[in-house]
């Protein structure tokens, strides 16, 4: 499928089904009012926002009294202190037929819900739409994306997704349970009655909730579950962000360990994916102690990666392979070691260009767009 095949009849001749967009909330006077302007801002009109404030203690609430847009609802709940139950609340309330997600220091394109709805309005097989965010800082200035799609060539439709996948990311098992697939939740949108078979989010997670969430969308029907080959969202990247917080490292290392416990021991997964469950252990390992490096915390990060070396679940080959590099920067200086990631990234960028003909055709496996 492709959005050329969309329907082309007005927006106004077609009944639109109502999107609710979970907004979690913390503290966040800094980037809220931004976020909430981006949905006002939507070229699909019929949404509500459902703001949940986790008991904020700055002036969160204030700001968004400012925007009385009837569409917005605000709710203000006792201290539940982690993400999950924030969002799970939001869900609670939900109205709409369609769900989507957005946290209060992202943004969202002007025709994000537009574009993640359309594949939903078109086939009704699917049950859940994902593209990609688009990374920036806390300026929103761009950054190097987590994925580099590539720009297409030719569309043959102004409804055509204007990128492509690239050649090393895949809509796969191995991909899925080795954390390589995008699993951001505002890049997401599914159906309000698929929710009852999928299940809320998982409140004893802190951090990887979004990743749980993805996988057991993915057990729910596989096929039901559409890539788009665009960027929906911009992510913002700030020290504030839970995963920067050296303090929330264990608990974030605990959440990816007891979902990786849950998916190879009592999840049904296919047999194809059980191969990969040492490159999937490891994987949580190299995500941490890579962000650490980032961070300039290279003495977690080497923690981290010893912690990898030591667990019985993880191949020594794989290990060598994902978190041999990572153990090796830890004992660089910090300064030498952002030079080395820059350049990387350049590299790949570089690569990524090298892609961009008419003749370059990827693979895709199990994707819509």
């Amino acid at each position: 499928m492709t959005q050329s095949d969309l329907p082309q009849t007005p927006a106004s001749q077609i009944p639109l089904p109502l999107v609710s967009v979970i907004m979690p909330t913390y503290n966040a006077e800094r980037f809220i009012g931004r976020a909430i302007e981006s949905v006002l801002a939507q070229t699909y009109p019929h949404w509500e926002l459902i703001i949940v404030d986790d008991a904020s203690t700055d002036n969160t609430e204030a700001l968004v009294s400012m925007y009385p847009d009837a569409r917005i609802r605000y709710h203000r709940a006792s201290r539940i202190g982690h993400p999950a139950g924030v969002r799970n609340t939001g869900l609670r309330m939900a109205t709409g037929e369609f769900i989507a997600f957005l946290d209060s220091d992202d943004l969202y394109f002007p025709d994000t819900l537009e574009k993640l709805s359309r594949p939903l309005l078109t086939d009704s097989s699917l049950f859940a739409v994902y593209g990609f965010a688009f990374s920036m800082d806390e300026h929103e200035t761009p950054l190097a994306q987590a994925v580099n799609l590539i720009p297409r060539a030719h569309r043959e439709s102004p409804h055509d997704p204007p990128y492509e996948l690239p050649p090393y990311y895949g809509h796969s098992w191995e991909q899925i349970v080795t954390s390589k697939i995008s699993n951001m939740l505002p890049a997401l949108m599914l159906r309000h009655a698929d929710l009852q078979a999928i299940g809320y989010f998982n409140e004893d997670l802190c951090g990887p909730e979004d990743y749980e969430f993805y996988v057991r969308m993915f057990l729910h029907h596989y096929n039901g579950v559409a890539c788009l080959s665009d960027y929906v969202y911009k992510y913002r990247i700030h020290s504030a962000s839970l995963t920067k917080a050296p303090e929330h490292c264990q608990r974030l290392l605990d959440s990816c360990l007891k979902i990786m416990d849950w998916m190879f021991h009592e999840a049904d997964i296919p047999v194809e994916a059980r191969q990969y469950k040492s490159q999937a252990y490891v994987a949580c390992y190299r995500y941490l102690a890579r962000e650490r490096l980032l961070n300039h915390q290279p003495g977690i990060g080497r923690q981290l990666a010893l912690k990898a070396l030591a667990d019985p679940n993880v191949h020594l080959k794989d290990f060598l392979r994902q978190c041999g590099p990572l153990l090796i920067r830890s004992f660089l200086p910090s300064g030498l070691d952002s030079l080395l990631v820059k350049i990387r990234w350049q590299l790949r960028n570089r690569m990524n260009r090298s892609l961009q003909n008419p003749g370059h055709r990827l693979q895709k496996v199990a994707v819509s767009s």
